[in-house]
């Protein structure tokens, strides 16, 4: 189902214009599809990137992630036809998010001023890698080298590691400021039309709307708050285990294999009553671990302590008496564990959709709950240029390219050629 009505959600009657490749500007598009926003995908005919992750002709479970809730089209933006169907787009959108390098969108005819030209309202939205300006602006820019320059490498790989690891940290988190940029211009814009319209006697709104810029290594910084304050502050450089160090968290291993992590943070009742847990009082009595300094400044050792003794039993003994002592713990899940977990499972996290092939397809819910305005209902990521004919009109219009004409007819998308945002 890939519907234009999608009113329910606080965000409906919002129309959202997305030429987002790869993970930042297409996440932060579904997060606004997820609150009702009404969006529209433009991808070049050859498709994103992203449909063919996997490298078959079938769209990628990765795609499907970054942009259901969405309608598709595709236009050549480097032809007069393609770019003219993209401002008439504009014309009657609420916000254009793009994560092109910089300059390009200006350069291709659809930069801020561009578009605001034709449409004063509309909240224009870029997502780079290192900015608009300086020394790496222009550098093509991907999650690996970002969470390398930006020093997130620094604070979850151990050094003697040395290689990246983890999920695409910088895009991500570069997705969720644009989303919540997005949101505050367009409260920004409707500010404006209420004192317009006061000033106007009752008249109609004039809110003009304004460009947001988010770079990708700038919302790791502000990901990365604690460790930066820190520095400029005391000059402490933090590592990986510089904040379980501090806020006393640890894992361990049952008798069964079986992960859990436990943590104490500040409250001293917490050490107390997992001594009384593991029924080991002489760790009560040894200085090293006598105060919560103490147990920072030996971190190392009272993790080897845990370990010994928490591998004596299973998981799930250790689970239960942790749960009655109400400290803070929880099973180590993989990713595979989560889905089965039934704290997971009670709070409504995973929804089953309708797939393209009309097979029940499990998928994860949006984490937030509107108690008034709701949300739409979940659809699958749309087929390349699955809406052309509903949004753009004229079936065969030059505009849409000939490779995404081939790939419709043939039912299957078009071979994509591997690069980063242009």
């Amino acid at each position: 189902m890939n519907t234009h009505q999608r009113e329910a959600g606080p965000l409906g009657g919002i129309r959202v214009i997305e030429l987002g490749q790869y993970i930042s500007g297409p996440y932060a598009a579904k997060l606004l599809a997820d609150l009702g926003a009404d969006v529209v995908k433009v991808e070049a005919p050859e498709g994103d990137p992203m449909r063919r992750w996997e490298g078959s002709g079938a769209m990628s479970p990765q795609f499907a992630a970054y942009n259901r809730g969405k309608r598709a089209v595709t236009l050549d933006l480097k032809t007069a036809e393609g770019l003219a169907a993209l401002l008439e787009l504009a014309r009657t959108a609420d916000v254009l998010i793009e994560n092109f390098r910089p300059g390009v969108a200006t350069r291709l005819g659809f930069g801020p001023e561009a578009l605001r030209a034709l449409n004063p309202r509309l909240i224009t939205c870029s997502i780079t890698g290192f900015g608009a300006d300086g020394p790496y602006a222009k550098r093509p820019a991907y999650d690996t080298v970002i969470s390398a320059v930006g020093a997130m490498y620094s604070q979850v790989v151990p050094a003697e590691t040395l290689r990246p690891l983890g999920p695409a940290f910088s895009d991500l988190l570069s997705g969720m400021s644009a989303s919540q940029a997005v949101l505050a211009a367009l409260h920004a814009r409707d500010a404006r039309d209420a004192r317009d319209r006061a000033g106007d006697g009752g008249g109609a709104g004039t809110g003009e709307g304004e460009h947001v810029e988010v770079s990708m290594v700038g919302s790791l910084i502000d990901f990365l708050t604690e460790a930066a304050s820190t520095y400029l502050e005391t000059g402490q450089v933090a590592g990986p285990d510089s904040r379980p160090r501090r806020a006393q968290a640890y894992a361990c291993v049952g008798s069964d294999g079986r992960a859990f992590v436990i943590h104490m943070s500040v409250p001293e009742k917490f050490w107390v009553g997992l001594v009384e847990v593991l029924e080991t009082p002489s760790l009560a009595s040894d200085p090293r671990f006598s105060t919560r300094e103490a147990r920072v400044r030996n971190y190392d050792e009272l993790d080897v302590e845990l370990k010994a003794i928490t591998e004596r039993m299973p998981r799930q003994h250790w689970l239960d008496r942790l749960a009655a002592a109400d400290i803070p713990h929880g099973p180590l899940n993989t990713v595979a564990d989560l889905f089965d977990d039934p704290q997971i499972a009670s709070m409504g996290l995973v929804e089953e959709i309708v797939g393209h092939d009309g097979d029940p397809l499990r998928v994860p819910a949006p984490s937030t709950r509107f108690h008034r305005s709701g949300r739409p209902e979940l659809c699958a990521a749309p087929r390349l240029g699955a809406d052309n004919g509903a949004v753009l009109g004229g079936e065969g219009d030059a505009r849409w390219g000939d490779a995404e004409r081939s790939a419709e007819a043939s039912g299957h998308p078009a071979p994509v050629t591997e690069g980063t945002p242009a």
